[in-house]
């Protein structure tokens, strides 16, 4: 079922973990999440975290990004994609996105250059997964780069040392 080209109809948040989980195990440079709170249901998963945690050690070049704009949930959940990013924050870097008019409160997960994953903001069934599609990609790709353009460090996700 993963090995499909294009597979529509995926309901949130399962299946949508599986292709989550199966696009950053297969990423070999970078990977973009786009999440209004990085939801547990789908990202405090331990699958993911580390696969992305190996992705970030793999090299200085490899790179996650994680957009959301809501981050008090990943705090008081001591959610595991902000601890990895608070250990490795030149590979792994969570910003805020307060509001854009391009951005509807999609959840996306980006691979490469070739590799997406999508979910509506208002719809739990909508969803669709690309694995090997550089024009599908491309797009939401640039999307996710003109709003981390946009987006702010949230002083709050730093590590605390004392």
């Amino acid at each position: 079922m993963l090995n499909k080209d294009h597979i529509t109809g995926i309901n949130y948040p399962n299946p949508f973990g599986v292709y989550a989980a199966a696009l950053c195990n297969s990423a070999s440079r970078y990977v973009r999440i786009l999440s209004p709170q990085l939801d547990p249901a789908v990202f405090h998963n331990e699958q993911i975290a580390n696969a992305l945690k190996s992705l970030a050690k793999a090299s200085r070049q490899t790179e996650v990004r994680i957009l959301v704009s809501d981050t008090r949930p990943l705090i008081s959940s001591g959610h595991p994609l902000l601890q990895l990013a608070r250990r490795t924050p030149s590979n792994v870097m969570i910003r805020k996105l307060t509001e854009h008019p391009d951005w509807k409160d999609e959840t996306i997960v980006i691979r490469d250059l070739d590799g997406v994953l999508f979910k509506h903001g208002n719809s739990d069934h909508d969803g669709f997964y690309e694995p090997a599609s550089r024009a599908a990609t491309q797009h939401f790709r640039e999307l996710f780069d003109t709003l981390w353009r946009l987006s702010v460090e949230d002083p709050d996700l730093r590590s605390l040392n004392i």
